[in-house]
């Protein structure tokens, strides 16, 4: 059981890793906006660079934020059949986790080859400043792979595998995506 406590624990990292990289990535996309307005309005000069770097970077912080959501139960939920069907709880759990699995693993396995295509062909992007694609591309692989594994512990109902943030301390996720505060 200790093993598992600790692939849980460094997988509880990687996702607060993941949200560190949201997080700068929304300050940055604040910074980039509020430049990009500065310079254009009240300067007069436009940037080439503002726009696609913005695009590029939104896509980073959204998936990078995806498995800490995953993990905090803030993904979508829908729960009319639970509320209707209360007896339906445990077997819907165990479908929905199920299916969560295989939908984030089906979409990070596609996503991790058309990683290897980006890196083997060395795409890049179709912008004024071209970058290459792989460094988008990654974080969608990241953000699905992480995440399915968060569904895979929301499986099970022991301490080792209950999700732990070094990010947000005292939080932890409840049925229905409601966040407890933990003293």
């Amino acid at each position: 059981m200790a093993v598992i406590k600790g692939f849980c624990r460094v997988h509880d990292g990687i996702s607060d890793f993941g949200y560190i990289v949201g997080a700068l990535g929304l300050a940055s996309m604040a910074t980039m906006y509020c430049y990009e307005v500065l310079t254009r309005y009240f300067l007069g000069v436009a940037t080439d660079w503002a726009n696609d770097a913005f695009s590029n970077v939104l896509l980073i912080t959204i998936f990078a934020m995806v498995p800490h959501a995953t993990r905090m139960g803030q993904h979508v939920s829908i729960t009319l059949i639970t509320e209707l069907v209360p007896s339906s709880q445990k077997v819907l759990k165990i479908f929905t986790g199920i299916f969560g699995i295989a939908v984030c693993l089906l979409a990070a396995w596609m996503s991790f080859e058309e990683n290897l295509r980006h890196i083997e062909l060395e795409i890049v992007t179709e912008q004024n400043r071209p970058v290459p694609k792989i460094w988008m591309s990654f974080w969608l692989t990241f953000g699905f792979f992480f995440s399915a594994f968060y569904f895979l512990r929301a499986m099970f109902n022991s301490d080792a595998t209950k999700p732990v943030s070094w990010i947000t301390p005292g939080r932890r996720a409840l049925q229905g995506g409601e966040v407890e505060q933990t003293v």
